[in-house]
């Protein structure tokens, strides 16, 4: 998988849709628009098919037809969000925790009780009719495109692309490898036939394939014949008197319920977990499941970019030592660097591999 390479193009700060600029070169004298649209920027035909339409393509200022031949000096202005249509869904104004943002990107930290998109079982207070409210009091042009899921009852960073084009570069980057996600959450180590061997460090990783379960319309079980999947998991703290053990996760793909069903698969539901494990002893509701980090390259701006979102109290309480404010302390927050690492791939340094 080939990726793009947009160290050449820039975007205005703050601007208020998502955009692409670019100052033609030398190399570019005599050349037709479309090519660098297509071959420089990396602008797929579907998304040029819309910007022409919604007429989102400059050069110089002035609206132009995609066959414009350019000169050295000319400067090409997309307007990523003529290509988007405006949301059906209707404004509400949801609180939002935001923890990052800039002119193609949101992310919010997603609580567990709410959900993203509108259901027929929530059909109010969702996260999207936050975004739809936020973006219309403040003027912004720009669509709405999730980059990742969260499901009820799970927590934490849930990034929003302002515009088709960058979640599909964010895509890319996830098919290459680029686009890395951390989860945490609490292990329900009760039963586990190991337990004294989740020590702190202790690492493992699950392959499995995932289908749906026949007898429910939301329930996910292990099936050999399914679509594969793999999570590598590695505890940072374990209590075994408590039954409970903190443990950050990191996905090669993304299955729905991928580390709800593969942890549950092994004998170690996350905690809270009524779907997949018993129910939470401490009084939870759901999964004490959070996704902690981010990493990725912006696709308008070419940087590098790491996002980290303070888990709830219903997790940080369970092991308050590893936590401040809300972030994880110390010597465990650089545990996170070898969640999963590419040897993994042959089991070295893995204390647990489970394939099914």
């Amino acid at each position: 998988m080939v990726i793009p390479n947009y160290s050449n193009l820039n975007t205005c700060d703050r601007f208020p849709s998502p955009a692409l600029h670019y100052a033609c070169g030398p190399e570019d004298e005599g050349g037709i628009l479309l090519y660098v649209l297509k071959d420089k920027l990396g602008i797929f035909t579907t998304t040029l098919r819309k910007l022409k339409s919604g007429n989102g393509i400059f050069v110089n200022g002035h609206p132009v037809h995609v066959r414009e031949r350019l000169h050295a000096g000319d400067r090409i202005d997309i307007d990523l969000a003529a290509a988007e249509t405006p949301s059906e869904i209707p404004p509400e104004p949801v609180e939002l925790d935001i923890i990052f943002e800039n002119a193609g990107l949101l992310a919010v930290n997603k609580p567990a009780s709410c959900v993203v998109h509108p259901t027929c079982f929530h059909r109010e207070g969702t996260i999207a009719a936050g975004i739809v409210n936020y973006y219309r009091t403040r003027g912004i042009n720009a669509g709405m495109h999730f980059v990742n899921r969260l499901d009820l009852g799970t927590s934490g960073l849930l990034l929003c692309a302002k515009a088709g084009l960058i979640q599909e570069r964010l895509k890319l980057q996830a098919e290459a490898g680029l686009y890395t996600k951390t989860y945490l959450g609490v292990l329900d180590t009760a039963a586990f036939p190991q337990k004294n061997a989740l020590r702190r460090g202790f690492r493992g990783r699950i392959d499995a394939g995932i289908a749906r379960d026949t007898s429910s319309i939301i329930r996910r079980r292990i099936d050999p014949q399914g679509r594969h999947a793999t999570t590598f998991f590695k505890i940072l703290e374990a209590d075994r008197t408590a039954g409970r053990a903190l443990a950050a996760f990191a996905l090669v793909t993304g299955r729905t319920h991928q580390i709800r069903v593969h942890m549950s698969g092994i004998g170690l539901p996350l905690a809270g977990d009524s779907l997949y494990g018993p129910a939470y002893e401490g009084g939870g509701t759901h999964q004490l499941l959070h996704q902690y980090k981010i990493k990725f390259t912006d696709p308008l701006e070419g940087v590098p970019v790491t996002l980290e979102c303070p888990v709830s109290s219903e997790i940080s309480d369970v092991f308050p030592a590893a936590f401040r404010g809300g972030m994880l302390a110390g010597d465990i927050a650089g545990m996170l660097a070898d969640v999963a690492l590419p040897h993994d791939v042959d089991g070295a340094l893995l204390d647990l591999h489970i394939r099914f």
